[in-house]
């Protein structure tokens, strides 16, 4: 039997092409035993499907290769991707912040509507089926694991974040035997790790405005310590850009100025965390940082000290050592590089028949929507062209 189409990877690139293309005989491999594991852990279960406001600003939020996927994110933009969940039924609402989710804040319906609308299209789904082999054959069809036998192939296997889910790299290998040029996967949306790390017992604190910058890229948003790293919006959507021997600045309060103590009986800490409206025990391994004591009289603060604090809080600076891993990443930076595929269809050049969508793609986009979004787009182009 000749499969007219095989989906590799049933999450949210997959299901989305097989929502739109017929499948005639149609397969879904799946690697784990049930299928969108990754798109549950979306949004921390409640699913940031995409983002609200015009689909021209969401270019800028997929680093350098935003101009690239214009084409596609213009031709299934975040309206029309609301508008398909919609008129099936399930009711989206959009946070003040522009982030779009189910009314239902359950990704699990987002999942069994994807999974309603590939079987109401004839695909069949199997489970528990790892791809260990793909080779293109001399008549112009694909075989997969040996056996299994397409026309067409739609690789949507993800990248290498969240391992467990299927995510896992494992189709790179096997895309760059064929000869697709790959770029090395990395953790994107990712917690980064400095050395000497000062905040180990300050987890959970955040900053809802601060500027972070590491080398030449900088962003102004919400900043989070957590027990080994530094995560939060501004740092997972510049994790992208993280080098080994890098360098992290952090601007906890831009604006600081220093602080007047004279003649003020109140600890230091106290004195520091009232001051600039910071938590206290931040505040404390400020001052430790800074050369002094907490527990002291803040007039007996020296200058030098003061000055040191209001230093840190303006520009505290960090050589960076890594991130904390793909375990805890959002997304992969890196995959086959796009300029394998034609950014309208995402049908390979060298392969006719070879389709690419989603994050096994060298494509990675902010926090917000935007990685599905990419996912959703690139599964809708490639279903167009076969149609």
């Amino acid at each position: 039997m000749v499969y007219d189409r095989i989906i590799i990877g049933g999450g949210a690139a997959g299901l989305y092409f097989a929502a739109f293309s017929p499948a005639g005989r149609g397969l879904i491999l799946e690697r784990t035993q049930s299928p969108g594991q990754k798109l549950l852990l979306s949004g921390s279960g409640q699913c940031n499907l995409t983002h609200g406001g015009s689909i021209k600003d969401f270019i800028g939020h997929y680093g350098p290769g935003g101009t690239k996927i214009r084409p596609a994110l213009y031709k299934a933009s975040n309206l029309s991707l609301m508008k398909f969940f919609a008129d099936r039924g399930l009711a989206l609402v959009e946070r003040e912040d522009g982030k779009i989710f189910p009314k239902s804040m359950d990704a699990a319906q987002v999942l069994d509507l994807l999974l309603a609308q590939a079987r109401e299209k004839g695909w069949s789904l199997r489970t528990s089926c790892p791809v260990t082999s793909l080779a293109a054959e001399n008549d112009g069809t694909f075989l997969i694991n040996g056996h299994l036998r397409a026309k067409q192939v739609i690789v949507a296997s993800g990248g290498c974040s969240y391992p467990a889910t299927g995510s896992d790299g494992s189709m790179l290998p096997l895309l760059q035997g064929l000869g697709l040029s790959i770029i090395k996967p990395k953790p994107a949306l990712v917690p980064v790790t400095v050395q000497q790390y000062p905040y180990s017992d300050l987890a959970g604190i955040s900053f809802a405005e601060a500027i972070v910058r590491i080398d030449d890229h900088s962003l102004t948003g919400g900043l989070l310590f957590t027990h080994n790293s530094f995560s939060g919006p501004a740092v997972l959507n510049l994790s992208r850009y993280v080098r080994p021997g890098g360098r992290l600045k952090i601007s906890y309060l831009p604006r600081a100025d220093l602080p007047d103590a004279s003649g003020d009986r109140r600890r230091a800490g106290t004195f520091i965390a009232d001051s600039f409206q910071i938590p206290k025990r931040f505040a404390e391994v400020l001052l430790f940082r800074a050369g002094a004591d907490p527990a002291t009289r803040a007039a007996s603060l020296p200058i030098s000290q003061l000055r040191r604090v209001t230093a840190l809080l303006r520009e505290d600076l960090f050589s960076i050592s890594g991130t904390s891993g793909f375990g805890s990443a959002m997304a992969t930076s890196g995959g086959v590089s796009l300029t394998e595929v034609d950014t309208k269809t995402f049908e390979s050049k060298q392969y006719p028949g070879l389709f690419l969508i989603g994050e096994v793609l060298d494509i990675d986009g902010d926090t917000g929507g935007y990685n599905l979004q990419f996912a959703f787009s690139s599964g809708y182009g490639a279903a167009m062209c076969v149609l």
